[in-house]
């Protein structure tokens, strides 16, 4: 249905006009300093890119579904969003480990 809502919209035989990157940044600046905690932040096209991609991974995309979503010719393009993934999640596990080894600490000291 949104294919068929902007057949004929596109001059270049796209299915949907495609901006210039210049013109995404220009709109997501515009964007971007109407809300007050992005104010500061440069938010550009490629970050816009990197969030929906490691966003799409955190919720369970697959990855060869993110790979054809982001146009990526080579998967292995993609994976780069799983490594900065696995990265986190590591992380993360590392606080939660810690978190738990002062729960038995506290728990052992009892008897």
């Amino acid at each position: 249905m949104i294919i068929e809502k902007y057949a004929g919209f596109s001059k270049d035989g796209k299915v949907f006009p495609v901006p210039s990157n210049t013109v995404c940044n220009d709109s997501l600046k515009r964007i971007s300093q109407l809300i007050d905690c992005l104010k500061e932040k440069k938010v550009t096209f490629h970050l816009a890119r990197h969030t929906f991609a490691t966003l799409f991974l955190s919720e369970g995309v697959p990855l060869e579904s993110l790979s054809k979503m982001l146009g990526h010719k080579n998967i292995s393009t993609t994976q780069i969003y799983a490594k900065i993934l696995n990265e986190k999640v590591g992380k993360d596990m590392e606080k939660v480990a810690e978190n738990f080894k002062n729960m038995e600490g506290s728990f052992m000291s009892r008897f």
